[in-house]
């Protein structure tokens, strides 16, 4: 083999093998940061939270965490990113017979991270991902209804998934659990019976669903009640 050939093909595979090496690492650093990020959100507001106090939970210097987060909103989106699997939210819904599952399937995982969503829910930050996310998560609760009964309008669809999916998010979870005073295993059970009732009334009577009254539509006694 010709040397020159030979010692430029071993830069080669330095070069690649050093590449590889600086991922893993810059990976294991970034893992690093949002996991310290997520232990100290459990207990402390996300509003207060600068970059150079990120460093410092992490054990890692501020350049490192410029790096991978330059601004505050890029470390807010790549937490809520790096929740969203963690809470079995980026798994497609089951079919609309098995929707009434999703409680049973997503509040253990809401338990699990009960306190950081606790800390996150309605801070500003968390909302503006959220509110940047919800196309997405709704699209894919449309389509279930969709798929299961096509003979409904656009605009049904889209209502009756809103109205059903309400019962399995984290928010209904916390009030379950919080506001009403519910253990996980009643909480459940609750908000899958909800569900279930929901897809029954989207199947038989989904007319209500198809537009919203005006004040000039409502009959007069209504508006005086």
């Amino acid at each position: 083999m010709n040397l020159r050939y030979q010692d430029q093909r071993i830069s080669a595979i330095s070069r690649a093998y050093q590449s590889t090496l600086r991922k893993q690492q810059a990976a294991m650093t970034r893992e690093r940061i949002l996991m310290a990020v997520k232990d100290h959100l459990e207990t402390h507001d996300i509003e207060a939270l600068t970059l150079r106090r990120v460093a410092e939970l992490a054990g890692v210097s501020a350049p490192a965490v410029y790096a991978h987060f330059p601004v505050m909103d890029d470390l807010v989106a790549a937490l809520y990113q790096w929740l969203k699997p963690r809470l079995g939210l980026l798994e497609p819904p089951p079919p609309l017979d098995r929707l009434d599952q999703m409680p049973e399937r997503l509040f253990p995982l809401y338990e699990q991270y009960g306190a950081l969503l606790r800390n996150l829910m309605n801070k500003p930050s968390w909302n503006r991902q959220r509110a940047a996310d919800g196309a997405q998560r709704r699209g894919a609760w449309i389509e279930t209804v969709g798929a299961a009964l096509p003979r409904l309008a656009p605009e049904q669809r889209r209502r009756g998934a809103l109205a059903i999916a309400a019962f399995w998010t984290p928010t209904h979870w916390r009030w379950l659990r919080d506001d009403c005073g519910l253990g996980p295993d009643e909480a459940q059970a609750l908000a899958a019976w909800t569900i279930r009732a929901l897809v029954e009334a989207l199947k038989t009577d989904p007319a209500a669903l198809a537009s919203v009254p005006t004040a000039a539509s409502r009959p007069r006694a209504i508006e005086e009640a």
